[in-house]
């Protein structure tokens, strides 16, 4: 396909020269794209940044319990991957309810936070609070265009961009992932994982088990309902074969191809990030040398 020039007529048949019709459209449709990545980029850091306040302190304690089926303490949060600490920070903030008011983190940021949001984020931010874990059986990829998904338990149909970050995504892969959706468009919302091939199955059994122990705790209730109380499941299937298999290949919706090396997991803001740092930082937290891979609120100072 040769490539229309500013001055051919426009492809859509207007009669309009391209320059004074679909160009400007797509300029800013562009624009307007890379304005919401951008958003949705700081509103996730906002998020994090407020799901680690001293308040919350005893909260990600009990929440890094659950989800790690007590299997680490968060004395040994050293000992994880710095994915695996996000992955825990992923489901904290979307789908632990607080001991409180049984409202989840990002219930509380959205009444609490509202005033260090933009509308755009905070729009994004709804759409956020909005979203369930889930695994989904990729059923076709188009490179640099689509993938298409198939939710495994729901068997509702969705597609989302093929990012470079999905790069090496195949046909019958099991993908983890919280979708995130604002309109018409679908995006995961922060990372996914691959699942092992070998326990493809064996996941979904054991998934499809705890529904129907969960339905029998409360009657009818739906797969969203089980998707919002018990996602940590996932992590403890994978708890159980971790050792045995490789881990799961965790992926980043990154949007932008020139990011090849990651960036840091977690920022720290207003704060000078020294030129080699942990991992992980959790704000209001003082670095010391040698610093720890991950501080911990209320362990380290």
């Amino acid at each position: 396909m040769t490539k229309t020039g500013r001055n051919d007529p426009c492809p859509c048949g207007s009669g309009k020269k391209y320059k004074h019709c679909c160009l400007k459209k797509e300029a800013e449709g562009k624009s307007e794209a890379i304005g919401r990545d951008r958003s949705w980029d700081t509103m996730m850091d906002k998020l994090l940044d407020f799901s680690r306040e001293a308040r919350f302190q005893q909260e990600i304690q009990s929440a890094f319990d659950l989800f790690w089926n007590r299997s680490y303490t968060i004395e040994e949060i050293n000992s994880l991957e710095p994915m695996q600490v996000m992955s825990f920070l992923d489901w904290y903030a979307h789908d632990y309810r607080t001991a409180a008011d049984g409202r989840r983190i990002v219930e509380i940021f959205l009444d609490d936070g509202a005033s260090a949001l933009s509308g755009q984020e905070r729009e994004l931010l709804e759409a956020q609070a909005r979203t369930l874990m889930s695994a989904f059986e990729v059923r076709a990829v188009e490179e640099g265009e689509i993938v298409e998904l198939v939710d495994a338990f729901r068997h509702t149909k969705v597609q989302v961009q093929h990012t470079p970050s999905l790069r090496g995504i195949g046909a019958g892969q099991l993908l983890l992932a919280r979708l995130a959706t604002t309109g018409d468009l679908h995006r995961f919302s922060w990372i996914s994982a691959v699942v092992p091939p070998e326990v493809e199955e064996d996941f979904k059994a054991y998934i499809q088990e705890m529904f129907s122990g969960y339905q029998e705790e409360h009657f009818q209730a739906s797969w969203a309902e089980f998707l919002r109380d018990r996602s940590y499941l996932f992590n403890h299937f994978l708890l159980k074969v971790r050792g045995q298999l490789p881990a799961p290949r965790v992926l980043l919706p990154f949007q932008e191809a020139q990011e090849a090396k990651p960036r840091p997991a977690v920022l720290t803001p207003g704060v000078v990030e020294p030129e080699k740092r942990p991992s992980v930082l959790v704000p209001g937290q003082r670095n010391r040398k040698p610093p720890p891979k991950v501080l911990v609120p209320g362990r380290d100072t």
